[in-house]
């Protein structure tokens, strides 16, 4: 499984640390690095990525995500050739409908037809030089990328049978279009903490899980294992400050339960979060992308790859 993270560059953080950064991200061994594309919360996606692409040899570099609401396809299709040129066979394209980037503006995310649009003109423009991910958590989303994509970024809870019911979903679209599940890549979005207190590492992701249960209170249809914190997802919409996107000590974290937080992300102990990511790995996926948190960045990634080791031994 390779090593993928996601991760956004502060508004604090000057670019040329930034790149500094990516260079050691890689020496460290991070194989795949998504970068997150939210204009009034993080500095320009683009930008990082060249930046990044300047001072590393070997790890592939993708948006995580970009939409097709905030920046046209032709945008992207000419952003996305200046890669490629600058990192050879090391970029990738993550698009989804539009979260943060959208909302901040006072948008709407892109419909289902909307982005398939997008990729039919993605598709075109680059020719393959660029591998191309679609970010889907539900049923229509998730057939679309199998049917069109080189690759499927699952949004949703950390729960072994919502993920497998994903990856059926990318199936049926693999299905209709002749394919085969080896056209398709297939990786899991999921925040992961592990520490000897697994009370401070379940405080430590539920910002983030706050940020899931707001995603999860828009779908069609709750997960079966979600059903019962129906109007808990419900208040973690109505409280969510888009000003505090992704912070780890924004203000709605506190919307979401210890429950519904063990629910959302992988936290506990070293060996709690192990056996999380390992049944997640037998679900169909190919793998898992990990957004790496802010504050003791060194450390994080050393635990991370602690548990993705024991993850793929068990």
């Amino acid at each position: 499984m390779k090593l993928a993270i996601s991760i956004g560059i502060s508004p604090r953080q000057s670019l040329q640390s930034w790149r500094e950064l990516a260079g050691s991200l890689e020496a460290e061994g991070v194989d795949r690095l998504w970068l997150i594309d939210s204009q009034l919360a993080m500095k320009d996606v683009y930008a990082g990525l060249y930046l990044a692409a300047l001072d590393t040899t070997r790890m592939e570099l993708g948006t995580g995500v970009t939409n097709p609401v905030t920046r046209h396809p032709s945008v992207t299709a000419n952003a996305m050739a200046a890669l490629a040129e600058l990192a050879p066979g090391r970029a990738l394209l993550g698009l989804g409908a539009g979260d943060s980037a959208v909302y901040g503006i006072g948008a709407r995310p892109a419909r289902v037809a909307e982005v398939e649009a997008a990729l039919t003109y993605l598709r075109s423009e680059l020719r393959g030089r660029v591998p191309i991910h679609l970010a889907a958590s539900q049923r229509r989303m998730c057939a679309l990328a199998g049917r069109l994509c080189d690759g499927v970024i699952l949004m949703g809870p950390a729960e072994p049978g919502f993920v497998r019911q994903q990856v059926g979903w990318v199936e049926a679209g693999l299905a209709e279009s002749g394919r085969s599940r080896s056209q398709v890549e297939v990786n899991l979005v999921t925040t992961l903490s592990a520490r000897e207190d697994a009370a401070r590492a379940l405080d430590d992701v539920r910002s983030w899980a706050s940020t899931e249960a707001r995603l999860i209170a828009d779908f069609a249809e709750i997960p079966p294992g979600l059903e019962r914190f129906r109007e808990e997802l419900a208040r973690a919409k109505a409280d969510y400050d888009y000003s505090q996107h992704l912070s780890t000590h924004a203000e709605h974290r506190g919307a979401v339960s210890d429950e519904l937080t063990r629910a959302l992300a992988v936290a506990g102990t070293l060996a709690e979060c192990s056996a999380r990511v390992a049944a997640l790995l037998e679900t169909g996926i190919d793998g898992c992308i990990f957004p790496l948190l802010g504050g003791g960045r060194a450390e994080r990634l050393r635990v991370l790859k602690e548990v993705i080791s024991a993850a793929a031994a068990a």
